[in-house]
């Protein structure tokens, strides 16, 4: 029975390391130790859509504080290295139609690109390269989409913050 336990713990911890949590400091960051200290410079949203600024900083800095990999600061007179996302896009085009043109279903689509630059001398440290992702919803369900897909795409992003893009 005790070995049972331990097996399910180990399963457990493996699960939670494989979605890209970690316990503590020392993971890997694209960024160097002198510049882990992160705050966000500004969120450019050319949408009319007034929640999506928030929310990407709320995700953003619960996705870094549970990785432990950067630490977030909102003061940017703290931090190291400050972070830019321009969001490209965000909409949600109709997918199916039905035969008195109802829409059936749909997709969230979000778009953007994230640079870090240095806090000192605003010098390029790293740049995600286009995130996309896109979220299928059926009618009635337009904003658990719009959580859905924003929560995809920051941890997109925290994923290739802790690997060499």
């Amino acid at each position: 029975m005790s070995l049972l336990r331990y097996t399910a713990l180990f399963l457990l911890l493996a699960l939670l390391a494989g979605c890209g949590y970690s316990f503590g400091e020392g993971g890997s960051s694209v960024l160097k130790p002198q510049f882990r200290t992160v705050a966000v410079e500004e969120i450019n949203n050319p949408t009319t859509l007034a929640w999506l600024e928030p929310r990407l900083r709320k995700l953003l800095r619960d996705e870094l504080h549970n990785r432990g990999t950067i630490t977030w600061v909102d003061d940017q007179a703290k931090a190291d290295a400050l972070i830019t996302i321009d969001i490209e896009r965000y909409y949600r085009p109709t997918a199916v139609e039905g035969a008195k043109d109802q829409t059936l279903l749909s997709e969230a689509i979000f778009q953007f690109t994230a640079t870090i630059r240095s806090a000192t001398d605003s010098s390029l440290l790293w740049s995600s390269g286009q995130i996309s992702e896109n979220w299928p919803y059926d009618y009635g369900n337009g904003h658990e989409a719009d959580m859905e897909v924003t929560r995809r795409g920051i941890q997109v992003l925290a994923d290739r913050m802790t690997q060499d893009y």
